[in-house]
């Protein structure tokens, strides 16, 4: 097993997706929307460690089937490392706060947000999810929260 390793979803990891017949707990569910065919083992774990046992719960999603580690080759590796160098990367922790945040809010009715914040990969990106996010908080009457939820957001974005 090496840490460059990617995860892509199987075919019950998708059909876990779209159906829910699995019936997955929620952090796992979260990380299973997480894999996307191109995050490194490495990366993704430190995307999700400062919210769960991440390297738990991606043991269990790989051992009950629902996600598959494919190996990358090493000059992919080192193109990625390149590339990295030269770009700024995207604040995680502001995707991840949107991310905790909706799910701590609309519970399991979070995944259509939550699908589309984690698409986001500019700064600019991220910024065009706070005001459908927000207007859906406070159209769930929760105006302190909505307004809790942009500001803490804002100020990580810049």
């Amino acid at each position: 097993m090496d840490k460059t390793d990617i995860f892509v979803k199987s075919a019950k990891g998708e059909q876990e997706i779209a159906t829910r017949v699995n019936k997955l707990p929620i952090k796992h569910r979260s990380v299973l929307i997480m894999i996307d065919g191109k995050t490194t083992e490495e990366d993704l774990l430190a995307r999700i460690s400062g919210m769960f046992d991440g390297k738990t719960i991606v043991s269990d999603l790989e051992t009950h089937g629902f996600i598959e580690r494919k190996a990358v080759p090493r000059s992919a590796v080192q193109a990625k490392a390149a590339a990295s160098v030269t770009v700024q990367p995207l604040n995680t922790g502001a995707k991840q706060y949107m991310i905790d945040y909706m799910y701590k809010v609309l519970g399991p009715e979070a995944d259509a947000f939550v699908g589309r914040i984690e698409k986001c990969r500019t700064y600019s990106d991220l910024a065009g999810m706070i005001d459908p996010c927000r207007d859906t908080i406070r159209g769930l009457g929760k105006q302190q929260k909505a307004e809790e939820f942009e500001n803490k957001v804002r100020e990580l974005i810049a």
